[in-house]
């Protein structure tokens, strides 16, 4: 399997089961509606590159089944910059 970060081959670890003490790292969404909850998807596994030693979180079934349902709705927290403008230092995209 390639790294999506530094491009090595055959560099990431068989998956694993992230161990965060407080609570799992979460993809959070606007929320759609003031009232309304964010979309939040915590991720419970995961994969460590042996090159660059970046860490990717994934999802397990029932909230990637969760994520597929929702996917059309989720509002980004900042828009995708353009090529011709750079982001904000506060942007976190």
């Amino acid at each position: 399997m390639r790294c999506p970060v530094c491009g090595a081959e055959d560099s990431l670890s068989p998956l694993g089961e992230l161990d965060v003490k407080w609570e799992l790292p979460r993809l959070r969404f606007k929320r759609p509606d003031l009232l309304d909850a964010r979309p939040a998807f915590a991720a419970s596994r995961g994969r460590a590159c042996r090159s660059c030693g970046v860490l990717l979180p994934f999802l397990d079934e029932k909230k990637l089944e969760k994520l597929r349902e929702e996917f059309d709705e989720l509002i980004p927290v900042a828009p995708d910059p353009t090529p011709e403008t750079p982001p904000s230092p506060e942007s976190p995209s």
